[in-house]
């Protein structure tokens, strides 16, 4: 039987993986704080930074994008 602490452990090794693969980061934020009556709206952004070349010319854009509340398989 594989625990829950394998489980977890497994699943970071592969997510810390994937994010050094794209030298990516992950952040969780409160898209409308200040405002008590909207509530949270907590949404997942992933941020990847440009890289270049020695020329200067870009390999990679940079690039942000939401996984919005939920992420599923």
């Amino acid at each position: 039987m594989i625990t829950k602490a394998q489980t977890e452990a497994d699943f970071r090794a592969e997510l810390a993986a994937l994010l050094k693969r794209y030298d990516a980061e992950l952040s969780a934020d409160d898209h409308y704080t200040g405002w008590p009556e909207c509530g949270e709206d907590i949404r997942i952004t992933v941020t990847i930074p440009a890289r270049y070349d020695a020329d200067g010319r870009t390999l990679v854009e940079y690039t942000e994008f939401d996984l919005g509340r939920h992420l599923t398989s």
